[in-house]
């Protein structure tokens, strides 16, 4: 057995004495550079345009220089930094691309990095890395939330019995159940939203830690690269975490909500249930019963979402107990919420499709809300209205009521005017008055769904007004995701504006 020494010598040997050792090359900068290479090297290119253009606004640099150097920047070939592999001989993309630019320039280049630091930079590439990412997942959730929208619409009017406690509760419409869902769509926008807004942040300026003595412009170079505010304090500037947090967090959620809904859906598919018949893209047969129709898109959708909501949470691990300020373990983080978001939109996305795309069994739906005891709350509310009893002890009548008729195996179908007077005199100790053809009517499912006008509720006109409601959700959002991308669209052509005033000048 080796003692210490030996086995000192051998990871010397093994890992080698010099930075970078192989291990932590394996374990941190080869994966950090494919993460580099596929989602930071546009981000790396638009900042040092960026930050060229400013260190002229501020005469920090001459034209002339500036010119050099942003030359070598336009007529760099960042498609080979997309594909190349990781040599060992730069620490990482910045150092690779820095290291050519300098080349190209006879050390011009070098000033790129005046008054900035790894620090500020590694937070703006990820913020502009993360605003594309959470543009994309709410371009996602918008169409999802506009898909539910429509269906909810086309069975604005299939009578179904709603749930509760996966046991039939009342009469309803199956379309009030996916507008609720669409506000819930709504809300997932609106956290989505937040996290954008604190996405969307500069932190450059900030430098290491405390910014610089040089006159750096924070708001000019904000402006050219799209964000909407900066970071004000410049330590919260590189130690903050809350635009992954926040994203993860936005995530997270969404994804439990879309779960909830999936189970149901899957619980829906099944022959038993017969609800839904899922379209032949997205089912799968068995290897050895041909009869199978197996709805592996949602079982795909509920394992997606479950992992998603995992990766979401390593997020939030990580960051727990890590120190406030400049920190590694960021990179190892940020990998973790960009796989999360990625996954979670392919996961919308293919979720939209097979909503778009499944049938519903109405006339099976009506059958069982006709033929189930799932309307007699309104009978319970009937016998209040009419016979003045507490609601409570009208609560008492029907329970009794639909009790017996189970026990002689009967159905809705099997209460009468004779058997209703019986329970309820036995059960309010006094004759039922009333008229028992108000009762009758109590037990029509559509009926029951008719008059439930409050706001909210599933009758035709509480219906049309949520419907209004959610299609100007949708608008709202599209308006929103359109003037942010407009906003974008707006700093690149300042900032390429500011490029080719100093490259033709």
């Amino acid at each position: 057995m080796a003692d210490y020494k030996e086995i000192r010598e051998r990871v010397f040997k093994e890992d080698g004495t010099g930075y970078p050792a192989v291990s932590f090359v394996d374990m941190e900068l080869l994966p950090a550079f494919m993460e580099a290479r596929e989602y930071r090297v546009d981000p790396l290119r638009v900042t040092n345009e960026a930050q060229v253009a400013m260190l002229v606004k501020q005469k920090i640099i001459s034209p002339d220089h500036a010119k050099v150097i942003l030359a070598a920047i336009e007529d760099l070939d960042y498609g080979k930094y997309r594909t190349m592999d990781y040599d060992g001989k730069h620490e990482d993309l910045f150092f690779m691309i820095e290291d050519e630019l300098i080349s190209k320039t006879g050390g011009l280049a070098g000033s790129i990095h005046i008054a900035r630091s790894r620090n500020d930079l590694s937070v703006a590439l990820d913020h502009l890395m993360l605003r594309k990412l959470v543009l994309n997942a709410i371009r996602e959730l918008m169409g999802l939330m506009d898909t539910v929208r429509a269906f909810a619409e086309e069975h604005k009017d299939t009578l179904f019995p709603a749930h509760t406690h996966t046991q039939q509760a009342q009469p309803s419409v199956l379309g009030h159940y996916f507008l609720g869902y669409t506000d819930v769509l709504n809300r997932d926008l609106q956290r989505f939203s937040e996290a954008y807004r604190i996405v969307n942040t500069s932190p450059l300026g900030a430098a290491a830690i405390t910014t610089s003595g040089f006159p750096f412009d924070r708001k000019y170079i904000s402006d050219l690269l799209g964000f909407d505010s900066i970071i004000e304090n410049s330590f919260d500037s590189i130690g903050c975490c809350d635009a992954d947090t926040q994203t993860a967090a936005a995530v997270m959620l969404s994804s439990i909500n879309a779960s909830r809904v999936i189970t149901d859906m899957v619980l829906w598919a099944t022959e038993e249930m017969n609800i839904l018949r899922v379209a032949d893209g997205y089912i799968s047969t068995s290897s050895i019963m041909p009869q199978k129709r197996n709805p592996i898109a949602f079982e795909h959708l509920r394992a997606s979402f479950s992992m998603i909501k995992g990766l979401c949470a390593a997020v939030m691990d990580g960051y727990l107990k890590s120190p406030y300020g400049d920190i590694s373990d960021k990179d190892d983080i940020v990998p973790i919420l960009v796989k999360a978001i990625n996954q979670f939109c392919r996961s919308i996305h293919l979720f939209n499709n097979v909503l778009a795309t499944c049938d519903v069994n109405k006339k099976l739906l009506r059958e069982r809300a006709m033929d189930s005891f799932s309307v007699v709350t309104e009978m319970a509310d009937t016998i209040v209205r009419i016979a003045d009893l507490p609601f409570r002890t009208a609560h008492h009548v029907v329970s009794a009521l639909v009790k017996k008729v189970i026990a002689s195996g009967g159905g809705l179908s099997s209460i009468d005017e004779k058997l209703f007077r019986s329970v309820y005199e036995q059960v309010a100790g006094e004759p039922f008055t009333g008229d028992y053809g108000m009762i009758r009517k109590s037990l029509d499912p559509d009926h029951f769904v008719s008059i439930r006008e409050v706001p909210g509720g599933v009758g035709p006109k509480a219906m049309e007004s949520m419907l209004a409601s959610a299609r100007s959700k949708v608008e709202n959002w599209h308006t929103w995701y359109n003037e942010s991308i407009r906003r974008i669209e707006q700093a690149d052509a300042s900032r390429m504006k500011a490029v080719g005033s100093i490259l033709n000048g």
